[in-house]
């Protein structure tokens, strides 16, 4: 299977349904697509850097195949992240996300601040080690699930019934992170051999 293919469709494709859920879809569903902009974008990233080091490629001694541009990165990997989660921390925020309810402009801006920053981070990913990459995905998934658990107490903030946030967290927590959780495992057994 062409990897570098699939991904490149697959962000286009994930940032396309991302606009059009930005566009037509209501609060709730605007909120909760965040993830769109920024797993679009950090594919993208993944995908830019390999497919422009495609044959520049060093297997480490643990079996790992890493291109040469993310191992020339590596010492800056840490503050592409940084930068990465700056870009997308501030329009998850309460405050900013009822003002773009009033401002449309920020609607662009949000989405294309999370989708840039979701490139950077989809970009020096392939820079860390293994256990780097097991650490900074668990602090995604405790960050996702923790925004969830903010969307729900701050419903009344964004007009929302408390309801309608439960049925779609729910959705959103069996429908996307289980199944990303459950992905992620199976990575990490089959690469410490355990399958």
């Amino acid at each position: 299977m062409d990897y570098l293919r699939f991904s490149k469709y697959l962000s286009i494709s994930i940032l396309i349904v991302s606009v059009l859920i930005y566009i037509i879809g209501d609060p709730i569903e605007k909120l909760l697509a965040y993830q769109g902009p920024v797993i679009g974008g950090g594919i993208l990233g993944w995908y830019v850097l390999n497919s422009v080091s495609r044959d520049k490629i060093i297997e480490e001694e643990n079996g790992d195949r890493t291109p040469v541009t993310a191992i020339l990165l590596r010492k800056y990997a840490l503050l592409g992240v940084i930068i990465g989660t700056l870009m997308i921390i501030p329009w998850l925020t309460p405050t900013l996300f009822v003002l773009e309810e009033t401002v449309q402009l920020l609607y662009i801006l949000s989405f294309t601040s999370m989708a840039i920053g979701g490139f950077l981070i989809g970009y020096v990913i392939s820079s860390f080690k293994f256990i780097e990459k097991v650490v900074l995905y668990s602090l995604g998934f405790v960050g996702d699930i923790l925004y969830f658990f903010v969307i729900y107490i701050a419903s009344q903030l964004f007009g929302i019934p408390q309801l309608e946030v439960v049925n779609y967290v729910l959705l959103m927590v069996y429908g996307v992170k289980f199944p990303e959780g459950a992905i992620f495992g199976f990575y990490i057994i089959k690469r410490v051999n355990a399958i």
